[in-house]
């Protein structure tokens, strides 16, 4: 049987959980403003990407390294 404190608690989470509150309405109010600016650069920024393959490639090879040195720090790094 669950205890009545645990399912309070369980209920009153959830409720907590799905209402946005002002931190949420802040964040969202925010991104309103913001949006079109960002979307605006993410754009003009995505056609200049696509105008230059060689950019893409180099991209991709800095991003492979980054990740492969991570794989290597990882394998490495002491396990406690």
């Amino acid at each position: 049987m669950i205890d009545i404190n645990f399912a309070l608690f369980l209920a009153t989470s959830v409720v907590l959980i799905i209402t946005p509150g002002q931190d949420m309405i802040l964040v969202m109010s925010r991104s309103i403003l913001v949006k079109a600016p960002i979307g605006y650069f993410a754009g003009s920024f995505s056609k200049w990407l696509r105008s230059r393959p060689f950019v893409q490639v180099w991209i991709n090879r800095i991003s492979g390294g980054v990740l492969i040195a991570l794989g290597i720090k990882l394998a490495f790094e002491k396990r406690t």
